[in-house]
């Protein structure tokens, strides 16, 4: 089986992070994605909205160097969350469960050098 999905946009809002006891953290943003297409003749664009979450160090540099308007490229997997709301509504949704996150925005003179950041494992 294949699940690979890979996305360049713009944060639509400052990330939400969280840090767990056990020390592991999370990042959720939400990718803004724009299409453009000809609708009869008319150039028309529509603007898709994603959520990401990010596990891990990757979280961490999610945290550190991105923004609202950042603009990134997104590598993972997509993943079905499901919940029970407090009046018993299952409600679902799919979310993109990042491995790589790459900042595309252009560096100022006084960033720092750090430009992605990979989860992959190493072997």
């Amino acid at each position: 089986m294949f699940n690979n999905a890979g996305l360049i946009g713009h944060l639509g809002a400052d990330p939400e992070s969280r840090t767990f006891p056990s020390g592991s953290q999370v990042s959720r943003f939400t990718l803004y994605v724009n299409e453009r297409f000809n609708n009869d003749g008319e150039v028309q664009e529509r603007t898709h909205r994603f959520p990401v979450e990010v596990w891990g160090k990757s979280a961490g540099f999610v945290k550190d160097y991105l923004h609202k308007g950042s603009k990134v490229a997104v590598e993972g997997a997509l993943a079905e969350d499901t919940w029970t709301d407090g009046e018993q509504q299952k409600h679902s949704r799919v979310v993109i469960k990042a491995r790589r996150i790459e900042n595309l925005t252009p560096k100022a003179a006084d960033q720092d050098e750090t430009a992605a950041y990979d989860d992959e494992p190493e072997f």
